[in-house]
């Protein structure tokens, strides 16, 4: 009876000690999804954008799409910037974070200028802001090349 209950234990601390590396695999999958998806959709974004700011310039519904594509890559900033990055993935997340954050800076200037009614196409791309985004993109096989 007594070797049935050890049993019953070890084989119950086998299964949760197992749901803990489960977890941790699954975390790990959902972290490089989540990662590889933001900066899809940032590369996505830097495409479109030399077009889409240099029709806002004199287009009044290509300048209210251009503040929604910007307020939208800021809140995908937050978001991605909010993940908890496994151990294996730290060095990449901080480096993204990093660019992250001069893109917010950079958004936030931009929002301002198109409120103000001060569109520059020369201005963004002689930015920081395009050479960033490129940053971010080129990340994308270190990305995908992350493992457990």
């Amino acid at each position: 009876m007594k070797l049935k209950i050890v049993l019953l234990l070890v084989l119950a601390v086998g299964l949760l000690s197992g749901c803990g590396l489960v977890d941790k695999v699954n975390h790990s999958l959902n972290y490089v999804e989540e990662a590889t998806n933001f900066i899809d959709d940032t590369t996505r974004f830097a495409e479109q954008l030399p077009t889409l700011a240099g029709q806002a310039v004199t287009d009044p519904e290509a300048r209210t799409t251009l503040k929604n594509e910007l307020t939208g890559m800021k809140e995908r900033i937050a978001k991605f910037n909010a993940l908890q990055a496994p151990d294996f993935a730290k060095n990449v997340h901080e480096q993204l974070v990093g660019y992250n954050e001069t893109l917010t800076k950079e958004i936030n200037g931009y929002l301002a200028k198109i409120n103000d009614g001060a569109i520059d196409w020369k201005a963004i791309e002689n930015s920081r802001f395009i050479d960033t985004l490129n940053q971010v993109t080129q990340i994308s096989d270190k990305v995908k090349s992350l493992t457990p």
